[in-house]
């Protein structure tokens, strides 16, 4: 059985950086930064490492990087944006005309 200890949230915050690196370093441009995905991935994986440390679950590093997975995709998805919003280049079918 794991406990809390120092050694514990060590590795747990090394997962949650590595998480949020390799994330971030898929996700690309199309995401939050990969700095964003590092430093919530440390808070991330911290949390539900505690949470399964909680409700007595063994194996908490894999149960913590299941969880750190979830929500850095989710922080990713629902933050995505195109290139043309950041650049500009929209280019509309319709073309809205003010009247003089």
């Amino acid at each position: 059985m794991e406990t809390l200890s120092a050694t514990t949230i060590f590795w747990l915050l090394v997962l949650g950086a590595t998480t949020g690196w390799i994330v971030g370093y898929i996700i690309g441009k199309e995401g939050i930064t990969l700095t964003s995905n590092v430093i919530w991935g440390m808070i991330g994986a911290p949390i539900v490492g505690v949470c399964a440390l909680y409700v007595q679950i063994s194996g908490v590093l894999v149960f913590s990087l299941l969880g750190t997975l979830a929500m850095l995709f989710l922080a990713n998805v629902f933050h995505l944006h195109h290139v043309e919003d950041i650049t500009g280049d929209i280019k509309r079918g319709m073309h809205i005309l003010k009247k003089p």
